[in-house]
């Protein structure tokens, strides 16, 4: 019996390591490309420390743009990434294998803001309009709001500048180095208080478009399943907590500390459009993508021949939904 126990002891002893590092929190590094409000939930289940209660021990890591985002997800250097499919199909159509997993924005939060002079879409003929990097969110929602419009940048000799994300836009305009840019809702909602012209609000119109979306390489969705699926748990689960209106002033402290603002008052306005852009189930949608298809089409040929359904893995989302999860983190909020 003696050796029976100190043969099963040290057996146990020599499994302990392996089973130490199943518990070890698994390392995931996700790339940002903006501080808007879609984002909001990866910033609460980071602060809220849902993504350790899961078991992962996640890097949020901004970058400058969706596109960068897109490039250093296909070269491997994170797992995850918060990017505009605008910036994704041209990679994808190019042989990457990349999928689509969760919608974070689902409309376009863009809208077309001129100078106080213009007064009409006729007038931005020969005109310059900002945007971020081509092929990004910005610059597929300027090709569909001149579209809506009636314009056609080649026709209408309209010169499309890349110029930085909004802060960047709205300085060109108060130094009138742009006649127009595609800016989000609080960057517009701040110009439109100070008398430019909003043309078109892409969000009010309600073009079908998946503007930002998480994404990952097939690779990490076949290979880390429960990596996934635990980080989408988490993800879903902030969504919960920001739709709790209860939680209203811990959400707005994350606010205020992640965006450096101030005072927790000053990150009101960041709230409410959260709880406007954000939905409940966020699935990618197959409309909004095939939006994206269509215009980024035009600059890429090559993408014209993408299936949306091969862009999109939503089974981590059903599995949530399929067990229950979404009712349990909603309840009756």
């Amino acid at each position: 019996m003696l050796k029976i126990g100190l043969g099963l002891f040290l057996a146990l002893a020599a499994a302990w390591p392996s089973q130490a590092q199943t518990t070890k929190p698994q390392q995931l590094k996700v790339a940002i490309s903006t501080t808007e409000p879609h984002n909001l939930p990866l910033w609460v289940a980071k602060e809220k420390k849902l993504f350790d209660k899961y078991g992962l021990d996640v890097e949020l890591i901004f970058v400058s743009g969706g596109t960068l985002v897109a490039q250093m997800l296909a070269a491997g250097e994170i797992q995850i990434g918060s990017a505009a499919p605008a910036a994704l199909t041209s990679l994808i159509a190019g042989g990457e294998k990349i999928v689509i997993f969760l919608g974070l924005s689902n409309t376009s939060p863009f809208a077309l803001v001129a100078q106080p002079t213009i007064k009409k879409a006729a007038d931005l003929k020969g005109k310059r309009l900002g945007t971020a990097r081509f092929g990004g969110s910005s610059h597929v929602s300027a090709l569909i709001a001149m579209d809506h419009l009636g314009l056609d940048p080649k026709r209408d000799n309209i010169t499309i500048l890349q110029t930085g994300l909004d802060p960047e836009r709205v300085a060109a305009l108060e130094q009138k180095g742009l006649d127009a840019a595609m800016l989000q809702r609080l960057a517009t909602k701040l110009m439109l208080g100070k008398g430019y012209t909003p043309l078109l609000d892409l969000n009010q119109a309600r073009i079908p478009y998946q503007n930002n979306a998480l994404a990952a390489r097939k690779d990490f969705v076949t290979g880390r399943p429960g990596s996934g699926e635990n980080f989408t748990r988490a993800v879903v689960e902030a969504y919960g907590y920001i739709f709790n209106k209860e939680n209203k002033q811990a959400i707005k402290e994350i606010v205020a500390k992640t965006l450096k603002m101030r005072s927790v008052d000053d990150a009101e306005d960041f709230y409410l459009e959260a709880l406007e852009g954000l939905d409940k189930k966020p699935y990618p949608t197959l409309e909004g993508t095939k939006t994206v298809i269509k215009y980024v089409a035009q600059q890429n040929p090559k993408v014209a021949a993408l299936k949306v359904e091969d862009m999109i893995d939503a089974s981590w989302l059903r599995n949530l939904e399929s067990e229950g999860f979404f009712d349990k983190v909603y309840g009756s909020k």
